[in-house]
């Protein structure tokens, strides 16, 4: 008998809601689950008989499953701040309590982000702060099961903020209905929660997606049903349950032939987030990487699962040792990784520029124009980027050219954006007097540093002027300029020139008491410390700051290649947003006075993790 065809069938359907949808859609659901369930008993489907009997009783009617959701301004903490929590409880099948609370944010609300959830800067002006509203929302989940869609990001987001805003510890059993969507429903092709819900056949709540109260009681029914589908398949206690969830891997591959290492070594590594190296018999480091989980990585270089990491791996049958550093920032990650990586006999390619390099904006060098290079050069030009991918650089340059009357060079395969879907690069520029370029060069530099906007309409009128009647028209020029300050924002372009930063950036070091200090003066690493947070060195500290940052006379680091690799380190790490801590942008001649203040005062506020403090 086929399944659609069997009593079962047609019980579950009403029994799990699934009426609503139509039976090719319902296969998709039940199938799997009838199979499974047959193959688990060996006579047969389970009969309907026996499903309504399973499904009879309460299902663990003692434990209380917390659905969250969060709304947030981004996608990792503490950069990105949390704008809305919404809890709904679900006991014995059934909801029994929900909390909905708007959170100010402390900062803006980027526009990407109102247009994904709805939540305007307006909307949470004069809500409570989440160091105000968190203990409560904590306190009302406290000793339940914390569920979630894709759990790990809502998890990760409580779990840092009570820890750092409130000395919280928040550790609950989790349990993520994206991942019990993937074994449950085999044959389902997408888990986002809006065609999750429709395959399930539940109320349409595309008006209210993306506000988390809505999002938390979508994910509350659809809990509701796996947790029948669960009993069906003899998941009787939440331990079972949570077990479950866990994906399948499969049989784990053998470790690589004439490896030496001793696989327990590999077995004791950390899964934090960090850098490891790898040394042989002599004590010569082999190879270094970073990773955000340390134990994960270095097994995959091991125990290889295609063939290309197997060929890697007969590079590495010399390794006796792995040495592992667990590293909470981001940015410390990747320069002990950029230190390392450049000490390994096997290196592992550009360390530098991971993606498509930099935009260089020269006035008056023996290069005048825009380009694109790879590296950093101290050449007294001006570098923005580096950009993720080489097409992103290449659209900018692209919309650059179409607006400026510029000289330009790019590479010989980025020159054709009509592929990309960019324009072609506009019209040959005319030549024009010094006077024009540098008044142009000054114009483009505010225009990718944040300073002009898109309304100002002197810059129409002078693009107008240099263009003369040989440029585009009036109506197609001011379309390049808009899309060239489209690009600008997009891309993350509003501040000054890589060479021209000074920054104090203070980051996590490898404990959560400790950190690390790292110095910038003109784009280049002028001086590092680490120190314990509740204890800074003030003396030393204040002495650096008047040395760097003051005393005209400082030479700081050379412009060697590998300080300015490192510098690119620091810029690519600036541009994707990954603060763990926190950074001070010093403008002008700032008296260390006022330094020290932010920069104790910084130390002190866990709300200040995450920000840019400009002085």
């Amino acid at each position: 008998m086929a399944i659609q065809e069997s009593p079962t069938f047609e019980y579950l359907r009403k029994a799990l809601n699934l009426k609503e949808i139509d039976d090719s859609a319902a296969l998709v659901i039940l199938g799997p689950l009838l199979e499974n369930t047959a193959a688990n008993g060996g006579n047969g489907f389970m009969s309907a008989e026996e499903a309504a009997r399973l499904l009879s009783r309460p299902y663990l009617p003692e434990t209380t499953f917390a659905v969250v959701d969060i709304e947030t301004t981004g996608g990792r903490p503490p950069q990105h701040r949390i704008t809305e929590l919404a809890a709904v409880k679900v006991r014995a099948g059934e909801v029994v309590g929900s909390l909905d609370v708007l959170v100010n944010p402390g900062r803006e609300i980027p526009w990407n982000v109102v247009r994904l959830t709805g939540i305007t800067d307006a909307m949470v002006a004069d809500k409570p702060g989440l160091m105000e509203v968190l203990p409560g929302f904590l306190d009302f989940i406290d000793g339940c099961v914390f569920v979630a869609h894709c759990a790990n990001f809502d998890l990760h987001f409580l779990q840092y903020y009570a820890q750092e805003f409130l000395e919280r510890d928040f550790s609950p059993p989790v349990l993520c209905t994206f991942e019990l969507a993937n074994r449950l429903l085999p044959r389902q092709k997408r888990f986002n929660l809006g065609e999750l819900s429709a395959s399930l056949g539940l109320p349409d709540t595309e008006a209210g997606r993306h506000r988390a109260l809505s999002d938390a009681e979508a994910t509350a029914q659809i809990l509701i049903r796996f947790m029948q589908m669960g009993r069906l398949l003899g998941l009787e206690s939440l331990e079972s349950l949570l077990a479950f969830q866990q994906p399948d891997e499969g049989v784990s591959p053998p470790m690589a032939e004439g490896i030496r290492l001793d696989p327990s070594i590999i077995e004791s590594l950390p899964r934090d987030r960090g850098v490891y190296r790898l040394y042989d018999k002599d004590e010569k480091l082999v190879f270094a990487g970073k990773a955000n989980d340390i134990h994960r990585a270095v097994r995959d270089m091991f125990y290889p699962k295609n063939r290309s990491a197997g060929r890697f791996a007969l590079r590495l049958k010399g390794v006796r040792r792995v040495e592992a550093t667990s590293l909470r920032s981001e940015l410390a990650m990747n320069v002990e990784a950029f230190r390392a990586m450049r000490k390994a006999s096997l290196m592992n390619g550009n360390l530098a520029v991971a993606g498509g390099g930099f935009l260089r904006l020269s006035a008056d060098d023996a290069r005048p124009g825009v380009s694109f290079v790879s590296r950093l050069a101290r050449d007294g030009a001006r570098y923005y980027g580096p950009f993720r991918k080489k097409a992103q650089l290449a659209d900018l340059l692209d919309a650059i050219c179409a607006a400026f009357p510029l000289p330009r060079e790019a590479p010989e395969e980025n020159r054709d954006a009509r592929k990309r879907g960019g324009s072609p690069g506009g019209k040959r520029p005319p030549r024009l007097p010094d006077a024009v370029n540098a008044e142009l060069f000054g114009m483009l530099r505010d225009i990718l540093e944040g300073r002009l906007q898109k309304e100002d309409e002197s810059v129409f009128t002078l693009l107008k002027k240099a263009w003369g009647e040989e440029g585009p028209s009036p109506g197609r020029l001011r379309r390049h300029i808009a899309r060239l300050h489209h690009l600008v924002r997009t891309y993350g372009l509003s501040g000054p020139s890589v060479e021209r930063r000074r920054l104090i950036i203070v980051e996590p070091g490898q404990t959560r008491e400790e950190r690390y200090c790292y110095f910038i003066r003109e784009g280049l690493l002028a001086h590092e410390v680490s120190f314990e947070r509740g204890a800074p060195p003030l003396r030393a500290l204040e002495e650096k700051i008047n040395e760097i940052f003051l005393d005209e006379g400082f030479e700081g680091a050379r412009a060697a290649p590998e300080a300015l690799d490192e510098a690119a380190v620091f810029a690519s790490w600036m541009r994707r947003e990954l603060m763990d801590g926190f950074m001070l942008n010093l403008e002008g001649r700032t008296p260390s006075v006022r330094v020290m203040e932010a920069l104790t005062g910084a130390l002190d506020d866990p709300q200040a993790a995450g920000t840019t403090i400009t002085l």
